[in-house]
């Protein structure tokens, strides 16, 4: 059953990276074994030549290349040849000088992925565009979903020893739970943290936008005096396992590789704030056919992404996840709750226009 998730996400909204984001998929990453790759029937994909994919390397094109390009090499006869790392402002000067290298990007559509003159659209006889129609993250023309991951609320285990462990952003703003909070950067706004106190102070969630930044900000101040931003995305984990801090919002993947590590951290998936990376192909690719096939196998076995990494297939219907998986247990895409603790999906066009006078006003509240 798919959960109901928070969200006003408009169908032309389109996504950023979040740093958490949606556009650098390596931060929240964590590798894992060599067993468990997609499967599939590969007769319709197959082909000849090559494909070069543009990721962000590490262990996020470990856990790729484990889940899709070996098994679609196998199965299609297409070379995968990885590059990057990505970025948009990258692959305008490759289309503007008529010098494309990539076929497939992985990234954020905050550039837009419906009349992008520098993308090419996406051949939905080959990919199965009409799978994201009920999902969290919509397909647009020239994008699909890739897979998403989350910011989450992780917190420390020995500090919460013999009490109620957190729920997630609802235990987060409560101040009758004592500890430091740490919390990212207010660069992104704080995008999703100001959702999770709205839904904490019982806004419903179908009227979460036009975001009350000042309501959200009276649920901080209860918090305030515990609550700390960090300096970088590691603070988190390294303030949560140490015990300096009893929560933080931590990307799922990091926390995963750190609980698997024996350090004393959890996830509280209660509101967990999901983000997205989406697929695109350059304009002038030299590769197209082999780019939508690629796509298209993805698509059809994006859930074997979660075998080697705590990303989530964002295609209900895509095959691939083995139940017995160690990462089964940090996928957001497995752990949704409902209610107040349902997954949140920000609503790209409203901070597209708003962020900069939200960050204004964190920033003045915090310098009180």
């Amino acid at each position: 059953m798919r959960h109901t998730r928070i969200a006003a996400v408009a169908a032309s909204a389109v996504l950023a990276l979040t740093l958490a984001a949606c556009g650098g998929s390596s931060s929240g990453g964590a590798g894992g074994s060599s067993s468990g790759a997609a499967g599939g029937d590969g007769s319709k994909y197959a082909g000849s030549g090559s494909v070069t994919f543009a990721n962000y390397g590490g262990t996020g094109a470990k856990a790729e290349t484990d889940a899709w390009f070996d098994p679609f090499t196998s199965a299609s006869t297409i070379k995968v040849v990885q590059d990057g790392p990505p970025s948009w402002a990258k692959v305008q000067a490759m289309v503007d000088a008529k010098a494309v290298t990539w076929d497939v990007v992985q990234g954020g559509v905050d550039q837009g992925a419906e009349t992008n003159a520098q993308l090419e659209n996406i051949d939905c006889t080959i990919v199965d565009c009409k799978a994201f129609e009920s999902a969290a993250f919509p397909a647009y023309k020239q994008a699909v979903p890739l897979f998403t991951f989350s910011t989450i609320v992780a917190y420390n285990t020995d500090t919460f020893k013999g009490k109620t462990a957190p729920a997630g952003f609802t235990t987060f703003f409560d101040p009758s739970v004592k500890g430091q909070r740490d919390i990212q950067s207010i660069d992104n706004g704080w995008a999703g943290f100001l959702e999770a106190a709205l839904v904490s102070d019982g806004v419903a969630a179908d009227k979460l936008y036009p975001l009350d930044v000042d309501r959200a900000l009276k649920v901080f101040d209860k918090i305030k005096s515990q609550l700390v931003v960090m300096a970088d995305d590691a603070q988190c984990l390294t303030d949560v396992g140490s015990g300096e801090a009893a929560m933080g919002t931590c990307y799922n993947g990091r926390t995963a590789l750190a609980a698997q590590a024996g350090q004393p951290v959890a996830i509280a998936w209660g509101g967990q704030v999901q983000s997205c990376d989406y697929l695109y192909i350059p304009k002038g690719a030299k590769n197209v056919e082999n780019a939508n096939k690629l796509i298209g196998y993805i698509v059809e076995n994006q859930k074997a992404i979660g075998n080697f990494i705590a990303y989530g297939g964002v295609n209900p219907n895509a095959t691939g996840l083995d139940a017995a998986s160690p990462w089964v247990k940090f996928l957001p895409t497995e752990n949704e709750g409902t209610g107040k603790n349902a997954p949140i999906v920000i609503d790209q066009a409203w901070w597209g226009k708003n962020r900069a006078a939200t960050v204004e006003k964190i920033s003045a509240w915090l310098s009180k």
